[in-house]
């Protein structure tokens, strides 16, 4: 993978990581949020029960014992707390309500009717409950919500205010001597009396365990990370993947680019350059001899007689043999230098830092190789060789002609020969 889809990668990774942690803040904060929402629904859901039976007492059976009362046919001071203690009903239904929770493995919840001034010691407000209350005579209206820790244990606390104190409360909780005679007969004369009308003497104090539904939001928020960690995972390996292949396609595109820059430059035959490359070779190599001041040749080489190769032994043969005189003058030749097939039999050689004699003696040396070495199935070979010098200002088309002409010039005083260029005249 290239250096800069790489990076893009590792930048993709970081996002998706910072991304991960932020989702896992946010489920984080959305599962607080959960459990509170559950918490708050339970412990209302406790409240409105609560709210039921206080009703009922009150509205029904008190209202039942009264008339009973009225009538004669139950004593005027006649009070039991299981029929007509709001207080006393309530808790015996939360404790039968928590017993069922407990047979089901379920957190119970903590309900107390709490007040300062209790008529029975275990409904006494601790010290918190104590504050609440305060603050609900005090002026504030409306229910009061907490979270609170308890043990380790996050719990939401709830206090809803009993209905302040009205007349017919007083019978009950004003003076003693004022009480049913059984009430008095039950807990004595000292608790639960003296309040005041209007007060609020006691409060509906429940708390509810935020543990089982904290668990239960970080396990759905660990099953969320799992699957987002998972999507987030295949997403940035179809991405990796997707970037793979299309480095891996940009690559193909830059090989055959090159290769495709390669063909436009070589002949397909002999693997050497074509015209079009050796062109752009021979400017560059010109600017680089009129910077320095160092002299450049030319030499064009043509195998003599070759259509005769084509005639008797086919253009197969002959494709066959000008490979073996481009290997061969390859061969021979200095790093340096730089030769192209100009087109069918004729070749085109640039000789670096050679005048128009050093030229001749290179071209004579290539010309004696070769007519020394056998070409199967033609045997042996000659090869007519031109050769110019450079001259600064002169155009490259007009030097390749001078090379040209020298070359024709071997052809005519009888091949196999190699034939100097004179200068151009604007340099005589």
């Amino acid at each position: 993978m290239s250096q800069k889809n790489r990076n893009a990668m590792l930048w993709l990774l970081l996002v998706f990581c910072l991304a991960f942690i932020g989702l896992g803040w946010q489920f984080s904060v959305r599962s607080e949020n959960y459990a509170l929402r559950e918490a708050e629904k339970q412990a209302i859901n406790v409240l409105l029960a609560q709210r039921a039976v206080h009703s009922y007492v009150s509205d029904m059976q008190r209202t039942e014992i009264y008339r009973l009362q009225g009538e004669g046919k139950l004593p005027a001071d006649y009070f039991s707390p299981q029929l007509m203690s709001r207080t006393y009903i309530a808790r015996q239904i939360m404790e039968r309500l928590n017993g069922e929770r407990r047979l089901r493995g379920l957190a119970p919840f903590y309900f107390k009717l709490a007040s300062g001034n209790p008529r029975n010691p275990i409904n006494l407000a601790d010290a918190y409950e104590l504050r609440v209350l305060r603050q609900f005579n005090a002026g504030q209206r409306g229910d009061f919500r907490e979270v609170v820790e308890q043990d380790g244990e996050k719990w939401l606390y709830l206090a809803v205010p009993v209905q302040a104190n009205s007349a017919n409360c007083m019978k009950c909780h004003g003076q003693p001597d004022q009480a049913p005679a059984d009430l008095l007969r039950l807990y004595g004369d000292t608790a639960g009396f003296n309040e005041r009308l209007g007060e609020t003497r006691a409060l509906i104090s429940i708390r509810v365990s935020m543990s089982e539904i904290l668990a239960e939001g970080r396990d759905q928020s660990r099953v969320l990370m799992l699957i987002t960690g998972l999507g987030m995972t295949a997403v940035y390996l179809l991405i990796l993947g997707f970037m793979r292949r299309l480095d891996l396609k940009h690559r193909i595109i830059q090989q055959q680019n090159v290769e495709l820059e390669r063909l436009a430059v070589t002949d397909p035959l002999t693997g050497l350059l074509n015209r079009l490359g050796f062109l752009s070779a021979l400017e560059s190599r010109v600017r680089e001899a009129i910077r320095y001041g160092t002299p450049l040749a030319l030499a064009m080489v043509d195998i003599d007689h070759f259509k005769n190769i084509n005639d008797q032994h086919g253009h197969s043969v002959g494709d066959a043999v000008l490979k073996s005189f481009s290997d061969l003058l390859l061969g021979k030749l200095r790093g340096a230098d730089v030769i192209c097939r100009w087109g069918g039999e004729e070749f085109l050689i640039l000789l670096p830092h050679q005048d128009a004699s050093g030229g001749a003696a290179s071209a004579e040396n290539l010309r004696l190789a070769l007519q020394q070495t056998r070409f199967a199935p033609v045997d042996r070979l000659t090869a007519s060789f031109g050769v110019a010098a450079y001259h600064p200002g002169e155009a490259l088309q007009d030097w390749i002609a001078r090379t040209d002409q020298a070359l024709y010039a071997a052809k005519d005083a009888g091949r196999n020969r190699v034939s100097v260029a004179p200068p151009p005249r604007a340099a005589g």
